[in-house]
């Protein structure tokens, strides 16, 4: 069989089977804060307002 694979946040560490895809709370943290801060991101085109002639209330 092959290596063990290494977390996707630290590639240092075997994954934990407890925090898949992680090898540890500490790295499975750090990944959520990164989506929460915004500096991870979805590629997509940006979204327009449709124009319409009605006025806003």
């Amino acid at each position: 069989m092959g290596e063990a694979p290494l977390c996707v946040q630290c590639r240092r560490d075997p994954v934990h089977e407890h925090w898949r895809p992680f090898c540890s709370e500490r790295c499975r943290n750090e990944d959520l804060a990164r989506w929460a801060d915004g500096r991870y991101r979805v590629a997509a085109e940006p979204i327009t307002e449709p124009e319409t002639d009605e006025p806003v209330d």
